[in-house]
């Protein structure tokens, strides 16, 4: 049987690569199991969020209207109750459990999607149990500091920027240019903690070229796609009429599917990538 040929332009080809990838390598499914991880990771994330803002005494209102931005105002509430109700009455031994749980979870998500990673860079199942325990657990702590540092980006910012204007005489533009800057400065620490993800998850140093095309376009598609999904929610869906309070709970389902469906396919983008260049190469 012979196969089919292949589109004889490069980007045709790269989408009918990609699709292909796409049932080959089950994607759909594996998007369900990550969402499924991811969900059972949230909520004790937030309570360890939670607990920490309330230690910290950060700006809670300023995370939230960040979100708003690019999430769907279901998820941003869920996220809210969450934060006002663990935060106001902070304790040492509620940021313990959530610290706990939200290492484990999150290690369980990262496995996940680190084996997605391996399929699409054709790597099978990983060499070494402990090896792979290790670096899942690695990528859980640079994750963990990288949230935490967003959140500081978000809530710290803008106390730290009237203080510095009031008593640094730091000039009015400066603090309205970080005030914008802030923004980019995350979204560059969610590039690199995507990319250290996808690195971390080869048996070995693979070429800068094979994997920041797909985490660039993976974060691109997951915020484009957020901020879609936020509007059509808002605007057609209204999930909360026609499900009632369930609805918030389909709202964070697609999403966390979307979001998952997202990560993958950036690796699988560079797994085509790579593909193609190996063709032209053999041309």
């Amino acid at each position: 049987m012979n196969r089919p040929a292949l589109p004889q332009n490069r980007f045709l080809r790269g989408l009918y690569l990609m699709a292909q990838r796409y049932l080959r390598h089950n994607v759909a499914i594996q998007s369900a199991a990550l969402a499924f991880y991811l969900l059972f990771m949230i909520f004790p994330f937030l309570i360890f969020v939670s607990a920490l803002l309330g230690l910290l005494q950060l700006d809670v209102a300023a995370i939230l209207r960040a979100l708003r931005e690019f999430l769907p105002r279901e998820i941003v509430d869920l996220v809210a109750v969450y934060l006002g109700y663990v935060g106001a009455d902070p304790s040492p031994r509620l940021l313990v459990f959530g610290l706990c749980f939200s290492i484990y979870f999150p290690m369980r998500a990262t496995n996940s999607l680190m084996r997605s990673v391996r399929t699409a860079y054709h790597l099978g199942p990983p060499r070494g149990a402990v090896l792979h325990v290790l670096k899942t657990l690695l990528y859980t702590v640079v994750l963990i500091v990288s949230i935490a540092l967003t959140l500081t980006l978000m809530s710290v910012g803008d106390r730290l920027l009237a203080y510095a204007v009031a008593h640094l005489r730091l000039p009015v533009f400066a603090a309205e240019l970080w005030a914008k800057l802030r923004f980019p400065v995350v979204a560059v620490v969610g590039y690199f903690a995507l990319f250290f993800l996808y690195a971390l998850a080869q048996d070995g140093r693979q070429p800068w070229r094979n994997i920041w095309p797909g985490t660039l376009a993976a974060l691109a598609a997951w915020m484009a796609l957020s901020w879609l999904y936020a509007w059509y929610v808002e605007n057609i869906a209204h999930y909360s009429l026609l499900y009632g309070s369930i609805g918030t709970v389909i709202v964070l389902l697609i999403w966390l599917n979307m979001s998952a469906m997202t990560l993958i396919m950036g690796a699988e983008l560079n797994g085509t990538l790579m593909s193609l260049r190996k063709d032209k190469g053999a041309a």
